[in-house]
């Protein structure tokens, strides 16, 4: 057995806490080699020493009241104090979470729907029908079949875009 495991053991022997199958090849060790035993005289000779000093020791005359003095002219934090602590960790919480929904806003804003011609007229309080109303209303009818023929056309461009 190595000096640093003995001295493990020699530990565990001082305060009681050594096993049996341990102490048979402490008690070899300690045989073989005299720094383990001298060691273990010494740990024997401190704690006979503590032992023997267990008791508590007395506070100086004055104590009780030199600390109860103290205690009393020691300022009390006031509610201000106490508040401002407060205020100071709540802030940046309160900015983190304000940041964090603002920047919720913009990442899930819907994007702007594009309108047809009908629906703008709508939006500006005009009537879709008015613009058809004056081809039906016009005098010669080829100027209005060319008009609605026209307007037919368009009317397709413009499906075929919004599939494309």
């Amino acid at each position: 057995m190595k000096c640093r495991k003995a001295e493990k053991l020699i530990s565990k022997l001082v305060d009681g806490r050594l096993e049996e199958k341990s102490l048979a090849r402490l008690q070899a060790h300690l045989e073989a080699c005299p720094s383990c035993t001298h060691l273990l005289k010494d740990y024997q000779s401190m704690k006979q020493l503590l032992s023997e000093s267990r008791m508590e020791p007395e506070p100086l005359a004055n104590f009780t009241e030199w600390f109860r003095a103290r205690l009393a002219s020691e300022a009390r934090p006031s509610v201000w104090a106490v508040a401002e602590r407060w205020y100071a960790a709540a802030v940046p919480v309160f900015l983190i979470i304000t940041t964090i929904l603002v920047g919720a806003l913009f990442l899930f804003q819907p994007s702007p729907k594009k309108y047809s011609q009908a629906e703008m007229l709508l939006f500006q309080n005009q009537s879709p029908l008015k613009e058809t109303q004056a081809f039906f209303e016009e005098d010669k009818p080829e100027s209005r079949q060319l008009k609605l023929l026209f307007a037919g056309l368009e009317g397709q461009e413009a499906i075929r875009r919004g599939k494309q």
